[in-house]
């Protein structure tokens, strides 16, 4: 996919926006052959701050083998299309586009799993906003650049 092709599609998302209160997430992760691997829920808070352009944002995945994942973003608008993502687990900075209804995110990261060990992967995540309140994310998931699993979920924006 290009970015590009979102330029006129749907409703128009801004990051500073959507994302700005309190949001609900659901997804599931499957593996490269196809095999379901888990599901999870997301719990997000997040405020826009103008004199920054950045947006300050929690997410708390809580998986349902029981294993959590808190994420504290700091999401700078360098432009009215480009972001660029901090946070500790990251690998330098995640960087992203948007255009029309869509956001490309990329970054590497280390992740919890469930036994506590910590694993890096890199992240190609896809967002698009589908109703007002409502976000729609697909991700590749790779190790050593190879596709290792594809996350699908969505965001409900409560506030």
């Amino acid at each position: 996919m290009d970015i590009r092709d979102f330029e006129d599609k749907g409703l128009r998302l801004r990051l500073e926006e959507f994302f700005a209160g309190t949001l609900k997430g659901w997804g599931f992760t499957v593996s490269r052959f196809g095999n379901f691997q888990n599901s999870f829920r997301i719990d997000a808070q997040s405020h826009w701050e103008g004199a920054t352009n950045t947006l300050k944002m929690t997410e708390f995945y809580k998986f349902d083998d029981g294993h959590h994942d808190p994420l504290s973003w700091s999401i700078v608008k360098k432009s009215e299309e480009e972001y660029e993502g901090f946070e500790k687990s990251i690998e330098g900075s995640a960087t992203g586009q948007q255009r029309g209804n869509a956001f490309h995110w990329r970054y590497s990261r280390n992740v919890p799993d469930k036994d506590g060990s910590i694993s890096g992967f890199g992240f190609d995540d896809w967002f698009w906003l589908i109703e007002p309140k409502i976000l729609c994310v697909s991700a590749s998931i790779t190790k050593l650049g190879i596709e290792v699993a594809r996350l699908s979920g969505f965001y409900q924006k409560l506030s």
